[in-house]
């Protein structure tokens, strides 16, 4: 199956926390980095989520909110500390390409708002990702 995430970055499952009606499901990427899903109870058991499954987890690029300095106290459990490594200026959104430990994080932001941040390769900067913006997939 082709999709149209950008953003498809390999985890190993580290722990699968079952709640009522939705489940915690943790990964680690190849390069070290911890990620976290929400998924209802139904998609852990019909994927069969286990601790050391290999799965994919998948995030549009518009998901994806960027932070440059400081430090912020946010609800969003996800916080990848990563490098800019190229900005596409469009006439309206930007594409901002984030290498997080080897693994390519990409974010559509507004151009004003890249503009704002001032934005350029190499730049410390954190994409911020809500865990129920993640889609838990299963190759097949």
């Amino acid at each position: 199956m082709s999709i149209s995430a950008r953003n498809q970055v390999e985890v190993e499952l580290t722990e699968v926390r079952t709640g009522a009606v939705n489940s915690l499901v943790v990964g680690k990427t190849a390069g070290g980095e911890v990620l976290k899903a929400t998924v209802t109870t139904d998609s852990e058991k019909a994927l069969e989520l286990k601790v050391g499954k290999k799965v994919v987890f998948l995030f549009k690029a518009s998901s994806v909110i960027v932070a440059k300095d400081g430090e912020f106290k946010l609800s969003a459990t996800n916080q990848v500390a990563g490098k800019v490594s190229e900005v596409k200026a469009g006439s309206v959104n930007s594409e901002i390409v984030i290498d997080a430990n080897g693994d390519k994080i990409s974010a559509i932001i507004t151009k004003e708002s890249a503009e704002k941040l001032i934005l350029k390769a190499g730049d410390n900067v954190k994409a911020i990702i809500k865990a129920t913006n993640i889609i838990v997939g299963v190759r097949v």
